[in-house]
């Protein structure tokens, strides 16, 4: 349920769109402070019922406490964020890791370690996620908060799928296989061919469940002939929705690569003015880390560009 209402979340964020691709509401400035040279960082898989790549999670360390925590690598976030029910339960075992009270809404001048790699914040949000606390069996997984795109802002960075590495500060050495992205407001948009047709995705890592969420009609395109549908309820903003899922044979060409795409799904519930809202945009959907399990992406924020080996 938790990672179909992110892609909703992230395919409707598009629908308030006006104008060419992310001409959206501001976002704060990025307030991470990241030291310089290359940054090897691991991450792992969550999975959740019947997915394995449920969220990506990279482990981060706070001053004060020897446990390993986790924040999920999210793209479709352009900022960073703590979880206010996480840190309040560390504040109470370890005060001098974090200090937070209920109504805390953000920290200031907080360091912390993503991996190996020091991170201070000048300013960072700290928002309420659930009423869960801190399950403290050390081989727990708990997930304290979310890496937006501001932890890889005019970077150069790796994504090594099949290594399960992030590498923050990758080699500059330049690719004859370089594309161009878009990449505003600290999103981040692929140009790529559907059926020989140019369109544009947006990546988000917090995406795991299908290579592509897109429209009705462009997904019953895709799937395979007699494609049975599997369907799963969500719920958005207290109206229930049906996400519906269908095993597709094509593939998606970007950067130069042919990635198959095997599943692809729709939104049942969303309204046809937002469909065309998405279609005058030129966006046709949301891909994540299932359309790139087998490959490297590199991405190159800074100059917009990217290339897949």
């Amino acid at each position: 349920m938790r990672l179909l209402l992110h892609l909703l979340t992230s395919l409707l964020s598009f629908f308030t769109i006006t104008g060419n691709y992310c001409h959206a509401q501001e976002i704060p400035a990025n307030q991470l402070m990241l030291p310089e040279g290359r940054h090897p960082i691991p991450f792992i898989w969550m999975s959740e019922n019947d997915n394995v790549y449920a969220a990506m999670l990279i482990p981060v360390k706070l001053k004060g406490s020897p446990f390993t925590f986790y924040m999920q690598f999210d793209t479709g976030s352009p900022y960073s964020m703590f979880y206010r029910n996480k840190l309040l339960r560390i504040g109470e075992r370890y005060p001098l890791a974090v200090q937070v009270t209920d109504t805390t809404g953000s920290l200031h001048k907080f360091s912390f370690n993503v991996g190996d790699m020091p991170v201070l914040a000048n300013e960072i949000s700290v928002q309420q996620h659930d009423s869960i606390g801190i399950n403290w069996n050390r081989d727990a997984i708990n997930i304290i908060g979310t890496l937006g795109t501001d932890l890889i802002d005019n970077k150069l960075i790796e994504i090594n799928y099949p290594e399960k590495q992030l590498l923050i500060g990758a080699g500059e050495e330049e690719k004859p296989e370089w594309d161009q992205l878009i990449y505003e407001k600290r999103r981040i948009l692929f140009p790529s061919a559907i059926k020989g047709k140019i369109s544009i995705l947006f990546f988000d890592t917090g995406s795991s469940a299908y290579a592509l969420l897109t429209n009705e009609a462009t997904a019953r395109s895709l799937s395979v002939p007699g494609a049975v549908p599997i369907t799963q309820e969500v719920e958005s903003w207290g109206k229930q929705l049906k996400a519906i899922q269908l095993a597709t044979a094509d593939s998606i060409d970007i950067a130069g690569k042919k990635l198959a795409i095997r599943t692809v799904a729709y939104i049942e519930g969303i309204s046809e003015a937002q469909v065309n809202i998405m279609k005058r945009t030129g966006i046709s959907g949301v891909t994540g880390n299932r359309l790139f399990l087998d490959a490297i992406l590199v991405l190159d924020t800074k100059n917009k560009r990217f290339y897949v080996r």
